[in-house]
């Protein structure tokens, strides 16, 4: 008995010893497993400077934005005045970061190229997708030789895609019918103008070899075109017919904070541009700034005011690119419709220095046309013939126009 008993409190010593070595190794395990929890859980905590996303990332895509990050950062210290981006303050609207030759692709393009007739100017005009009467206005103005003669100008609309496809349907049927718009894999949309900037300095590269100028229009601007040519252009010394823009400039703009322009910090930290650009709406470029312009806008960080990102950032980011004043106090072109009037009121078209002024688009593009040209009878746009390049075509049917623009023969 005496030597059982041994036995058996012997069996329960080592049972206890056992027990409490199991024991401290549990503790030991779950210590470790906590650690390992801890340390895995805070290497994937989201860094709010790296990345924002609705789920959690993972380690690999934390490990690309780290290294995207760091690309973008070394690109900011050898552009400091092309690319500003902000990794903690990124916009609302996410943009793309450069305008790729995938998102320029062209979906449509002119039936005749560059034009069959050498042009004396290329026109590239910036028009939304439903501007049929606008596209039909230009048309019969520039399009048509006996309105610029001894001028001959190459017009090219430059739209994007839309969601209506009845809308469409009928871009589809305005290039077959007059082959003279380009129209972009991107949709048309106001954030999407950069896009469709760069898409038209893509398809004058890779179309248009033999140049003489570019001019860049929104559609509603009209453009005496014989009084440009006479009274400026043809007057200037071939230094400042290379390398040059011309257009009214802009220099230490502000940079807006609200309203249509507003600029997120995230893309803009600066209080103004840091270098000289041009209003949008009116713009020469000299042919040997296309193949750069292109390239550039292409290549440096996207910004979604085209004005800004093409006829400011691009040339910056170019060098030496020389801006020529013709707006503003040298009083050539205007945005103000109202200072226009006024000078020809008090000059005339004659005496009135300036050869284009923004209009609304509508009635008062047709007051200068119909002053301009005073035709010796009413003529309906929807059956006028105009002539692009040396083909002719008709203007763009309804909806283009609905009746006949009646002339008025007083000044505006």
């Amino acid at each position: 008995m005496a030597s059982g008993q041994c036995w058996s409190d012997r069996t329960d010593s080592d049972t206890r010893n056992h027990l409490t070595r199991s024991l401290r190794l549990s503790h030991a395990v779950f210590a470790i497993a906590c650690c390992v929890l801890y340390i895995w859980v805070n290497s994937n905590i989201q860094p709010r400077f790296i990345i924002r996303v609705d789920t959690d990332p993972s380690i690999y895509e934390l490990t690309r934005v780290v290294r995207e990050q760091q690309q973008m950062i070394d690109y900011l210290s050898k552009h400091p005045k092309i690319v500003f981006r902000c990794p903690d303050d990124e916009p609302t609207i996410k943009y793309p970061k450069q305008a790729t030759d995938d998102l320029t692709s062209i979906v449509l393009d002119t039936t005749d190229g560059c034009g069959d007739t050498p042009a004396d100017a290329v026109m590239i005009v910036h028009t939304a997708a439903d501007h049929f009467d606008r596209r039909g206005r230009f048309r019969r103005t520039y399009s048509n030789f006996t309105n610029t003669s001894p001028y001959r100008i190459k017009v090219v609309f430059l739209i994007g895609q839309v969601e209506s496809a009845e809308l469409s349907l009928k871009l589809e049927r305005e290039n077959m019918e007059f082959g003279d718009t380009v129209l972009g894999v991107f949709l048309d949309t106001y954030h999407n103008l950069t896009l469709k900037a760069v898409m038209g300095y893509r398809w004058l590269n890779t179309t248009c070899k033999d140049v003489k100028m570019v001019i860049k229009m929104d559609d509603d601007v009209f453009l005496d075109v014989r009084k440009f040519f006479n009274t400026y252009w043809n007057k200037l010394s071939n230094s400042v017919k290379t390398n040059s823009i011309h257009c009214q400039v802009w220099e230490h703009a502000v940079v807006g904070r609200t309203g249509k322009w507003k600029v997120e910090r995230g893309l803009f930290p600066n209080s103004s541009y840091p270098f000289p650009y041009c209003a949008g709406f009116f713009a020469i470029v000299t042919p040997d700034l296309i193949k750069q312009m292109y390239s550039y806008g292409k290549k440096i960080d996207f910004f979604w005011i085209d004005d800004v990102f093409l006829y400011g950032m691009v040339p910056a980011a170019i060098r030496g690119v020389h801006f020529n004043q013709v707006g503003r106090k040298k009083r050539l072109i205007t945005d103000s419709y109202m200072d226009y009037s006024s000078c020809v009121k008090k000059r005339g078209h004659e005496g009135c220095p300036f050869w284009a002024v923004l209009t609304d688009g509508r009635d008062q593009f047709d007051a200068e046309y119909s002053s301009l040209f005073q035709p010796k009878r009413l003529v309906p746009l929807n059956n006028t013939e105009t002539k692009n390049s040396s083909k002719v075509v008709k203007d763009q049917p309804k909806p283009v126009m609905h009746g006949v623009i009646h002339i008025d023969n007083k000044k505006p």
